[in-house]
This record gives structure tokens, C-alpha cells and sequence, in this order.
């Protein structure tokens, strides 16, 4: 299956070369609160060390032999957003219509919250080579794969140790590798899809900038959840933008303002279910901004995996099907630099993961 190249959907642009690259960046401030930092616990990875992310979730009859791989579009000038299943030789199909408007296809929520038998149809439509209800991707409005998520979409800082080490670096501090995960969330009126536009109000912020994340897509509900099976917790993964104005995010400790005003988490430009996904050493990270790569580094250095983000976070919050969970990011943001790279109008930012493809926005002045 050819990968998803959001960018013939609807925004122009090309590419450049891979590869990686080491950018400065800064961390976060540190706590002022005065709260006692919890006790070091003995973890083989604080020492960067490369884990299996999950295994594969599912019985191993569920899991799929080819990619599949899921989006929200709309057809031009359509109203209603609908399911869809990418084709060989980037085509979209259109399951809302195969399935003969069957609810379970009503939208990606009614399809993960169908489970294993949602997924294995979805999978016997979009292998099964049907045609009648297929489209060209350049033909379709590629949307958010969940446009409006249920609630907050939970986020994680300081989860890879490029970003830590840069950031203390650009700071003065010493390097303090996180004991915990660093959890703050984006409201779902930050949430778009690729093509749509980051809105950039100099009004409230002249330092937009950009952060390339992996995001899981949650599969079923649980609370406590053990990291040992949190995999069958696990729907998908997809991209996400932590985009984000550095004067107004630390202005205050909190994060909510700075990195949670409208257009500023671009998700998508599809789901790549988890079985896809057996490490991920297999994923890397890359974010461009006008075909120049500014952040480049492999998902497999994440100090906390998605099995512990899951279990720290379930282990008081109750995670239900539709939640999305972005991962972090590495180094190489853009305020970090000298001179500093801030985004401006007309900018193009590319997310890209090549098992899931490109997430792609213009910014845009207003």
C-alpha cells in the first residue's frame, strides 16, 4: 500500500531529504510551586536505552496482514464528514457508503467503539477490493481523523531526551531526566486536520512555534491500567502538532493558554491501526517547515513508552475509546535556535511519520 501523502489533498508543497538533524532546544521552566520532586524510582531506560513500544494488541485472528489505514474526509463541496479506508494507488474508500450505512461507520468514534468486529469488516471492505465508493485522495477533504474529540486531548512534555538535553542546554540547567511523565491536555477547539490553516494572532503571540508528535488513539475503556496490557488498549497512532506561542505558554506554569488556542493541534492525516505497530524503532519522527527538515530523530527514544503513558495516566483518569494521548516530541523546536525560527505567515509546517504519511498546514495570519 502506497503511504498517504496529504499534501495533493490540499496543500501544495514538496519535499526534501531525509535524515537527521540535531537542533538546540529549551525545557520547560522548572516547578516554582515548591513541590517535593518525587523519589527516583530504578528504571533502565532513564539510561536512553531502546524498548519494544507494545505488542501487537488483539488476538493474533484480528490482526491485519496489509496496513490499514483510517481517516474522516469529505468529498468537495459535501457537508457530511464520512469514514474512510485508504486504497492501493492512494485512493480513499468511502466505508460510510460500502457498508450500506451501517452505524458502526458512522464515524471513526463508531468504529473504534465497535471493536474487533467493526475493525474486522472495516478491514474485509477496504482489502476486499471494492471500488463502487472509492475516491482519489486529491479529490477529497482530508479532516482530523476525529474532528471533535470527546474531551481534552491529553498531551506529554519533556518524554524524549534530545528535547530535555537541548532544552537544559539553551537554558543554563543542569539535565534532569523526568521520573514521572508531564501530562497537560489541548482543548477539542485546538483540534484540525490536515491542510487547514494555523492560525498565527501577533496580537497574542509573536514566538508560534512547532512540535512533531506521535499520538495514540484509544481503543477501550480502563482505568488502572496495567503497562503490561495496555496494548490492547491501543486503537491506533497517528500525527500531531504541538503547536505552541512560547511568550504565552510560559508566562504562567501552566500550559493550557500558551499551547491549547484554536487550530493549535493539527492531527492526522490518517490512523494506522496498532497492530501495525509491533516497536517503535520502526517509526521515526520528522517535521519540515518550507521542505527544511527541523527535527528528525527515531520514536524508539521516548523515555516513557506509550504502555507507561497509558498506565501512569489510567491510573486515576479513566481513558475511554476516541481518547487521543500525543507522546512528545524531540529536539529541534524552532525558539530554541540562534537566531530563533519562529513561525510566520504563509509558512508550511510537514509532520511526518512515513508508516502514517504527512500532516500538513499553511500558517496564516489574522
Amino acid at each position: 500500500m502506497e503511504l498517504v501523502d496529504s499534501s495533493s489533498a490540499r496543500v501544495p508543497g514538496g519535499r526534501t531529504g531525509h535524515g537527521p538533524v540535531r537542533w538546540p532546544c529549551r525545557p520547560h521552566p522548572p516547578d516554582t510551586a515548591g513541590r517535593p520532586r518525587p523519589a527516583k524510582p530504578t528504571r533502565s531506560h532513564r539510561a536512553n536505552t531502546h524498548r519494544p513500544a507494545v505488542r501487537p494488541p488483539g488476538p493474533a485472528h484480528l490482526r491485519w496482514r496489509q496496513p490499514m489505514k483510517l481517516l474522516t474526509f469529505k468529498t468537495r463541496g459535501a457537508d457530511q464528514a464520512r469514514l474512510g479506508g485508504v486504497l492501493p494507488g492512494q485512493e480513499v474508500l468511502d466505508l460510510t457508503g460500502a457498508s450500506a450505512g451501517d452505524p458502526q461507520f458512522e464515524s471513526m468514534l463508531s468504529l473504534i467503539e465497535a471493536g474487533p468486529d467493526g475493525l474486522s469488516r472495516a478491514a474485509d471492505l477496504i482489502h476486499g477490493g471494492a471500488r463502487a465508493h472509492a475516491y482519489p485522495i486529491a479529490e477529497v477533504d482530508m479532516l482530523a481523523p476525529i474532528p471533535r474529540p470527546r474531551k481534552n486531548v491529553y498531551c506529554v512534555g519533556l518524554n524524549f531526551r534530545s528535547h530535555v538535553e537541548q532544552n537544559a542546554a539553551a537554558l543554563g540547567q543542569p539535565v534532569e531526566i523526568p521520573d514521572v511523565p508531564l501530562f497537560f491536555s489541548k482543548p477539542v477547539t485546538a483540534v484540525i486536520g490536515t491542510g487547514e490553516a494555523i492560525r498565527l494572532d501577533e496580537r497574542l503571540t509573536t514566538q508560534l512555534d512547532y512540535e512533531v508528535e506521535l499520538a495514540i488513539v484509544i481503543g477501550r475503556r480502563g482505568i488502572g491500567i496495567d503497562p503490561g496490557q495496555a496494548s490492547d488498549y491501543i486503537f491506533g497512532y497517528t500525527i500531531a502538532n504541538d503547536v505552541s506561542a512560547r511568550d504565552l505558554q510560559w508566562r504562567t506554569s501552566q500550559f493550557l493558554y500558551g499551547k491549547g488556542l484554536d487550530t493549535y493541534c493539527p492531527l492526522g492525516p490518517v490512523v494506522l491501526t496498532a497492530d501495525q505497530v509491533p516497536s517503535l524503532d520502526d517509526l521515526t519522527l520528522e517535521l519540515l517547515v518550507n521542505n527544511e527538515i527541523r527535527q528528525s530523530e527515531s520514536a524508539g527514544h521516548m523515555l516513557f513508552s506509550p504502555a507507561e503513558v497509558i498506565g501512569w495516566l489510567s491510573s486515576g483518569i479513566t481513558l475511554e475509546p476516541g481518547d487521543i494521548i500525543t507522546l512528545g516530541t524531540p529536539g529541534g523546536c524552532g525558539y530554541q535556535t540562534t537566531p530563533t525560527r519562529f513561525l510566520g505567515p504563509g509558512d508550511i509546517v510537514e509532520c511526518r511519520v512515513d508508516a502514517i504519511g504527512s500532516l500538513i498546514n499553511p500558517v496564516q495570519s489574522v
